[in-house]
């Protein structure tokens, strides 16, 4: 897999350094909190879950504001404090990290679709899920971050941490996996 070329940042990110200021941070919360709150809810299958740990990492940002000025990759940070507190809060309930959890019927919906829109569309989500879930862990993390939040490939390795060039190879062994399982799926 080659590696991309630098691009402009992930459509709706924030670009600027870490932010100071209220209204600074409010545009930062308008630029990611859907986005965290999506990948969280992957991560625990629980939307209200998904939604105080969003919460939870963002306050603490926002009060440690002025010892991360200096930090420029906003966006992998954030991810990586989602993840982290995902993890912790998947130990507390269940006594270790575990695996991705399947994701449940009250998850994120977009209101502006039919019943049956949303039905169809929560039922590709699980069979997605159950797909990534036959993967390793290392690699189902990356197609998620490349797939669903649309992350660069610099950005998936700073949230990871590993290299670029690692995440290449998580991708493309990961894609590789699940066109095979969907192929003894299908027939």
């Amino acid at each position: 897999m080659q590696v991309e070329p630098e691009s402009p940042p992930s459509a709706g990110a924030w670009d600027g350094p870490w932010p100071q200021s209220r209204d600074e941070f409010a545009g930062l919360v308008d630029a990611y909190l859907d986005r965290l709150v999506r990948y969280a809810f992957r991560r625990l299958g629980n939307i209200e879950d998904a939604e105080d740990v969003v919460q939870e990492v963002l306050v603490r940002a926002f009060a440690d504001r002025t010892k991360r000025r200096k930090t420029s990759a906003v966006g992998p940070y954030l991810y990586r404090s989602v993840a982290n507190a995902c993890t912790d809060l998947l130990r507390r309930r269940t006594g270790s990290a575990g695996g991705f959890r399947e994701v449940g019927e009250e998850g994120p919906v977009d209101e502006s679709k039919n019943p049956s829109e949303v039905a169809l569309a929560a039922e590709e989500l699980r069979r997605v899920e159950r797909l990534l879930s036959r993967l390793p862990d290392a690699q189902a993390e990356v197609v998620r971050l490349r797939a669903f939040d649309e992350l660069r490939l610099r950005e998936i390795a700073d949230v990871v941490g590993c290299s670029v060039n690692t995440v290449c190879s998580r991708l493309r062994y990961g894609f590789r996996k699940l066109r095979d399982l969907v192929s003894r799926e299908q027939g």
